[in-house]
């Protein structure tokens, strides 16, 4: 009979302390997710802004955020845990985007949700997209609070939101269409959310 020390088993390189390493694997979470904030990643996971800096201050490596990271997004728990090898395999090279869902009703937002969504399909020069239902569509919005010009935006006129087509008219003042209900008003009179780049509407 053989005693234990004439088989030492090998013990496993895949060996991750708390204590350390936290920061380099959130900074390939939120490359993973496709987002830019590490307060996007907390409202997704839904864990406080504080949870969030403790364990990246204190460098905690974090375990369970890997393993909801890589079953939401397949991204390699290899390459999430060490940054060895690919991302995502070559079958599925494009990673989907996770972006914030939202939903009017009755001129405010519903719970907010998250969905995955083809980055390809956002325009090069969007900085912050967002995924907005409003009516019978669903709009892919820029955040932003900028300065208005003609097109299609997300607004809040006295505390309601909706999106609309405004054209901005000499000496400040914009047009707000909204079919019989369309109206002109000073820049003043609008908080601007931000600017729709995409649509997709549903038919009856």
């Amino acid at each position: 009979m053989s005693s234990p020390d004439e088989n030492p088993k090998k013990a496993t390189k895949f060996n991750f302390p708390s204590q350390h390493g936290g920061k380099e694997a959130i900074t390939r979470i939120l490359k993973a997710y496709g987002m830019n904030t590490r307060q996007a990643l907390c409202d997704h996971l839904g864990v406080s802004q504080s949870t969030m800096a403790n364990r990246w201050m204190r460098d905690n490596f974090p375990h369970d955020w890997l393993i909801a990271c890589h079953l939401d997004t397949g991204a390699s728990l290899l390459w999430l845990t060490t940054g060895e090898g690919e991302a995502f395999t070559a079958a599925d090279s494009t990673p989907a985007l996770t972006l914030k869902y939202m939903e009017i009703t009755n001129g405010d937002y519903s719970s907010p949700d998250w969905v995955n969504y083809d980055p390809r399909l956002i325009p090069a020069d969007t900085a912050a997209p967002l995924l907005v239902k409003f009516e019978q569509s669903i709009y892919l919005v820029d955040e932003q609070n900028g300065e208005i010009n003609d097109g299609r935006w997300l607004i809040e006129i006295d505390g309601f939101k909706s999106i609309r087509h405004v054209y901005r008219l000499p000496g400040g003042r914009l047009r707000v269409e909204n079919g019989p209900a369309s109206f002109e008003c000073h820049t003043s009179d609008i908080a601007v959310l931000g600017k729709v780049t995409g649509k997709t509407e549903f038919t009856e």
